[in-house]
């Protein structure tokens, strides 16, 4: 029987295999998340608990988050949204990590995974917008304006991820490379992962909103930020998509 992975065995392992690919593709979780999630990871294996487990204990995490935005006080609303956004990324990482680490990876696993992240993204989004119309509407009279926006950023941002799960496979070994994926495409292949990478550091930006007292301007980034996602979708999905009739 194999000794139960450690931490500094799972960071090791981490570094060769997948540091790089993560980092081009998920740069904040690489940089933000990655580690105290294989510190828990590491934890838990000793447990036997399932990653599903791990999984559906991120859910009542995201639920809470728009209830802390909503009902905590002003100050320690902001505060436990950011550290619930936290929590639930760690968690998140930490499933898959789980996972590989005592080889009980699912197909269902990776469904449940991902219903729940699409559902946290739109939480959080929400929360950020219940958190602008109830620090802004200390001075003015906001209504929902900055919740619906936010929904809105949401919706677009969910609708991105199914434009990007149709897109066709990619193109069989041999063929020309699209438009992008040259040489001469290289800064907007580091654009996209830059875009793409960023949405795991909203939870801190959303900190230095609050911060700075710029919480309306937080929803107006992430309503900027869903349309560049959906538009780099689209883009990227009739880019690949194979010609036809030749």
């Amino acid at each position: 029987m194999q000794p139960d992975p450690t931490f500094r065995t799972l960071w090791r392992e981490y570094r060769r295999e997948r540091f790089r690919s993560e980092l081009a593709s998920d740069w904040a979780v690489a940089v933000l998340y990655r580690l105290p999630s294989l510190w828990l990871v590491a934890r838990l294996v000793p447990t036997g608990i399932s990653p599903t487990a791990v999984t559906l204990a991120a859910l009542p995490v995201a639920l809470a988050m728009p209830l802390a935005a909503l009902l905590l006080p002003p100050g320690f609303a902001v505060l436990g949204t950011v550290l619930l956004a936290v929590a639930f990324q760690i968690l998140d990482c930490a499933d898959g990590g789980l996972a590989r680490a005592t080889g009980r990876s699912s197909s269902k696993g990776a469904a449940l995974d991902f219903v729940i992240d699409m559902a946290q993204w739109g939480l959080f989004y929400a929360s950020i917008g219940i958190l602008a119309d109830r620090m802004a509407g200390a001075g003015e009279a906001t209504g929902l304006f900055w919740t619906v926006l936010a929904l809105v950023a949401a919706w677009l941002r969910l609708y991105a991820r199914v434009v990007r799960d149709a897109r066709p496979p990619a193109a069989a070994p041999g063929t020309a490379a699209p438009l992008g994926q040259t040489a001469q495409g290289g800064f907007l292949i580091l654009t996209e992962r830059m875009v793409a990478g960023m949405s795991g550091a909203l939870p801190i930006f959303l900190g230095i909103a609050a911060l700075a007292g710029a919480l309306p301007a937080m929803v107006v980034f992430v309503l900027v930020y869903a349309l560049l996602d959906v538009g780099d979708a689209v883009w990227t999905s009739f880019r690949n998509w194979p010609g036809e009739g030749t």
